[in-house]
């Protein structure tokens, strides 16, 4: 079974424009920081991801050396009964979440909902390092690298809605496991039909009441690793394009919440 992202059209996004598929760009607007777009660019160690403080749309602060860019996206399997919102194609935005947990960045986080996704199920997704056209212009060339060799891994928030699923997936996005076709390096007609994106990644499972909980994944542990369903990929820091967040169960609902996602110093 191959998981891969569901091409969505370009969305247009507060003067921003999205690309779909996995691809998605961002023009010469002002860049941000943690405390959401519009503050400049900071050189802060160890750089956030996301901490989704952001109205206009759910983005990667533009943190770390050189700085990570992108937005936050979903994609589902596409199948008839399939429910997601936002749908493929619009923007994420920061939301207030039913409970603040404490010591929180600021009041908003990324609010995540699907259901009867019966093909392989959805999810949310961004891109790391989506170079910035200063004139204006849209990227949708293939996905750029940005190298986590200096991080030992990654952490973040998050808190289901009571009576939803809580199997969630964590995965990190390379070149060489994503498809051609989604702006990766993975040749199907090589490897085999359906056997790209088996990327690495760790099963979670959040608190089924309603709490807060905080995450973190370890690139050298035991339990971060592919699925196995498809081609065998050598994990490389150095190749990392984006991460996704997916169901583990399809068909079923899924309402979630994240927060407040930094990488590692140690």
């Amino acid at each position: 079974m191959r998981l891969s992202e569901r091409c969505g059209r370009a969305t247009a996004l507060a003067g921003v424009l999205v690309a779909g598929c996995g691809v998605h760009s961002l023009d010469a607007g002002t860049p941000g920081t943690g405390g959401g777009a519009g503050t400049g660019v900071v050189d802060i160690w160890p750089p956030m991801i996301s901490d989704f403080e952001d109205i206009a749309g759910a983005t990667v602060v533009q943190q770390g050396s050189p700085p990570m860019n992108g937005y936050w996206y979903a994609y589902d399997d596409g199948s008839l009964g399939c429910n997601q919102i936002p749908r493929v194609g619009d923007p994420y935005r920061g939301e207030p979440p039913p409970t603040l947990r404490q010591g929180t960045s600021g009041a908003l986080a990324l609010h995540a909902v699907w259901k009867a996704c019966e093909t392989w199920g959805a999810g949310v997704g961004a891109d790391i390092n989506v170079p910035v056209d200063w004139d204006g212009g849209i990227y949708t060339g293939p996905r750029q690298p940005y190298d986590w060799s200096a991080y030992p891994g990654l952490t973040f928030w998050a808190m289901a809605t009571p009576g939803t699923d809580i199997s969630l997936r964590f995965k990190v996005v390379m070149r060489a496991s994503a498809r051609i076709e989604d702006g990766g390096l993975c040749d199907e007609t090589v490897v085999g039909a359906n056997k790209c994106g088996d990327e690495w990644g760790q099963n979670l499972s959040l608190p089924a009441n309603g709490t807060w909980k905080q995450f973190t994944i370890k690139f050298a542990s035991a339990s971060f690793h592919q699925e196995g369903w498809g081609a065998p990929f050598k994990w490389d820091p150095r190749d990392v394009v984006g991460i996704q967040i997916q169901s583990v169960d399809a068909g079923l609902e899924y309402d979630f919440w994240l927060d407040d996602m930094y990488l590692l110093s140690q």
